[in-house]
């Protein structure tokens, strides 16, 4: 198996925060090392009338905290960057930071508690659906070095293969032959190896893991730009109904691609 993931974290109780003060101040605290967590959110919420019950508030808490409001359902745009200390004073034994989520009624989404670095970029993505309590968030580094040429990406996936009683997604360039794969076996809130690719747009066959001959749910696809690092979303169109068969996934899934930051 092809992957780097990690294990998606299930709702747990949230807690509010407000934006840190810069304790350092003036010159001293511009110049002061931190953490940058770009958010993404793809939680759905099946049958629901609007969006409210999956738009989140999301705090970042360290040594000191970020927080952001209001964030709906990610499509193309740039997800917002929260920012935090992290307290590295003994030799990195306590790096931990939480990363929290409740919509705009207060209902929790996600808790994460996470090792992270100074002077480092992630991506966070919070996927699962509300109408089924099964919310969670993945967390992963970004790679801040250059691209020498055409484009580096990996795939985060924030769709169930379960709901298509799969026990995991297989991902291929629409133009390789059957089988070839660059993952398998892509589970909910896990992501690929980086991959890199000349083309100027990404276009991708989702199939059923483990089957011959391939059984294809979706072609996905979205643009790409030459020597930048790409976090590439798999998600669902509708946020509010989401495919729950194999039927229906076909026109249902989507990419979002999203550069990630130039260091």
């Amino acid at each position: 198996m092809n992957l780097f993931y990690v294990m998606p974290i299930v709702v747990a109780a949230a807690v509010a925060s407000s934006c840190g003060d810069d304790e350092d101040g003036g010159l001293g605290g511009s110049l002061r090392s931190d953490a940058s967590v770009f958010y993404y959110n793809q939680i759905t919420s099946n049958g629901a009338d609007d969006q409210s019950t999956l738009t989140a508030d999301v705090t970042l808490s360290g040594d000191d905290s970020d927080s952001v409001s209001g964030v709906g359902y990610s499509r193309d745009d740039e997800g917002p960057e929260l920012r935090v200390r992290i307290d590295e004073g003994n030799d990195n034994d306590d790096n931990s930071v939480s990363l929290e989520g409740v919509n705009g009624s207060g209902g929790r989404l996600f808790r994460a508690r996470v090792n992270l670095a100074n002077n480092s970029n992630y991506t966070a993505v919070s996927y699962g659906d509300t109408s089924f309590n099964s919310t969670g968030v993945a967390i992963f580094e970004q790679d801040g070095s250059d691209v020498d040429s055409g484009a580096r990406f990996r795939v985060i996936n924030t769709v169930n293969p379960e709901d298509f009683n799969a026990t995991g997604f297989s991902l291929r360039y629409n133009d390789a032959g059957t089988g070839t794969y660059f993952a398998t076996g892509l589970r909910l809130g896990q992501a690929t190896e980086y991959q890199s690719t000349n083309a100027g747009s990404l276009n991708l066959v989702v199939a059923r893991t483990g089957v011959s001959p391939e059984e294809r749910f979706a072609r996905v696809d979205c643009s790409l730009s030459g020597s930048r690092t790409y976090d590439v979303i798999l998600a669902s169109e509708d946020p509010l109904n989401p495919p729950l068969s194999e039927n229906e996934a076909d026109g249902a899934l989507v990419l979002y691609c999203h550069p990630q930051e130039r260091n």
